[in-house]
């Protein structure tokens, strides 16, 4: 029986040829329908398995200086080639080494000796260790872009504040983060979160940020998919924007925000009136709840006396800030520093990837992975952290999928 490395070798170049201009062909136009067309649907989630694919094609553009074209019809195509070539070589390659391997393992015939390894169980361990490897290095990418990214779960959390008011005992606030429409999102998977969010029944809704990719192309469609919300939202909603909205045009995004009912509250502040259950722009007095919004920490500004102008010391307060490292700030937690009963952010991800006994090698933030997710507590106050509903560097998740996050409020002892 022919060795399987003679097979492939035998006719190399044509087969090598054929998986590249396959693979190419199918990376680039899922790619440019995505990315340069913005073409809605599933075929955002086809296109961030092929940019996974892609990836050693795009990191060698980047390294020689062609970093603004991802969205280039020619920048998506030259990226698949070199990935497929990159793929193909190094099957290949992997081919070759285990036929030199078998070859040197294969004995000299010697009629006394009878105990000699049979070398077809070397090549089937081979071709199993060979085996093994292809199919993780292809369901890896399969599963971290194919799966885990669309499987919304739910987490829930109870928080106790000091000075509620009783009318607010059990208020539900539902926290929707990092939406991330573009791209590599589509506007139905936002849809399904959103209804998730409706279904809980929410007294309150919570924009933490980052609701576009970037750019300004996708701002009036991301404002219109909130207008449920909105709706369904007994009291409110209420939202600040993140580093990927300034990114493109945060003021326009505030306004087409703004345009469909969501209080915008970038550096700002409103209250709740506990007699009326509605948003004013004035502290009703005694038992109001105080919402306070944090400008970005990044892209934007953070201006905590502007934000907490008028906020008295008997109001429950509440701050939407979209980078969790808000929470350690000197202005915040300084001796002198507002009451703050509770912080809600987004911006981290969880990390996107948490590796089992290893956890979450990346953090996009200056204290690891402390703001990676859930409720955690900051230096002077309790934070919780979405880990949100879509994704940014990567379009990848693994063990962090996504969430929506459904906050009860009760009074503490």
């Amino acid at each position: 029986m022919p060795d399987i490395s003679d097979v492939f070798a035998s006719k190399a170049p044509l087969r090598g040829a054929a998986v590249w201009f396959v693979g190419t062909v199918i990376g680039s136009a899922s790619g440019i329908v995505a990315w340069t067309y913005h073409i809605d649907g599933a075929v955002r989630i086809i296109a961030n398995t092929g940019y996974i694919l892609a990836l050693p094609g795009w990191v060698m553009l980047y390294a020689i200086g062609f970093s603004g074209i991802r969205d280039h019809p020619l920048g998506i195509i030259a990226a698949n080639g070199l990935a497929w070539f990159v793929w193909v070589v190094l099957f290949f390659i992997m081919l070759r080494l285990r036929a030199i391997w078998i070859r040197s393992q294969h004995p000299k015939p010697n009629p006394v000796q009878s105990d000699v390894p049979d070398p077809s169980r070397r090549a089937f361990m081979c071709n199993a260790a060979i085996g093994v490897t292809t199919v993780g290095a292809i369901t890896a990418p399969g599963y971290a872009t194919l799966v885990e990214p669309w499987s919304i779960k739910t987490r829930r959390y109870t928080v106790p504040i000091k000075g509620l008011d009783p009318v607010f005992e059990g208020l539900k606030v539902v926290q929707v983060a990092d939406t991330h429409l573009g791209p590599r999102i589509p506007a139905s998977f936002i849809e399904q979160a959103y209804r998730l969010a409706i279904a809980e029944n929410p007294d309150l809704i919570f924009l933490t940020g980052d609701h576009v990719q970037d750019g300004t192309q996708d701002n009036q469609r991301a404002a219109e998919l909130c207008k449920p919300l909105v709706e369904h939202a007994t009291i409110a909603t209420v939202g600040v924007l993140g580093n990927h909205d300034w990114w493109g045009d945060g003021h326009h995004m505030t306004n087409a925000l703004r345009a469909q009912g969501v209080h915008m509250i970038d550096n700002d502040r409103v209250w709740i009136d506990p007699k009326t259950r509605a948003i004013t722009h004035q502290d009703p007095g005694a038992g109001s709840l105080a919402l306070v919004g944090l400008g970005d920490l990044s892209d934007d500004y953070v201006d905590p006396p502007n934000a907490f102008r008028e906020v008295a010391a008997h109001s429950a307060t509440i701050v939407l800030a979209h980078n969790p490292d808000c929470a350690e700030l000197d202005a915040l937690i300084e001796p002198n520093a507002p009451k703050i009963d509770l912080m809600c952010s987004g911006h981290t991800h969880g990390g996107q990837v948490r590796i089992p006994f290893l956890g979450t090698p990346i953090v996009p933030s200056r204290f690891g992975s402390k703001y990676a997710g859930g409720l955690v507590q900051g230096p002077a106050f309790p934070v919780h952290i979405s880990r949100g509903v879509g994704m940014s560097l990567l379009p990848v998740r693994v063990g962090v999928p996504p969430e929506i996050s459904v906050i009860t409020l009760t009074r503490a002892d």
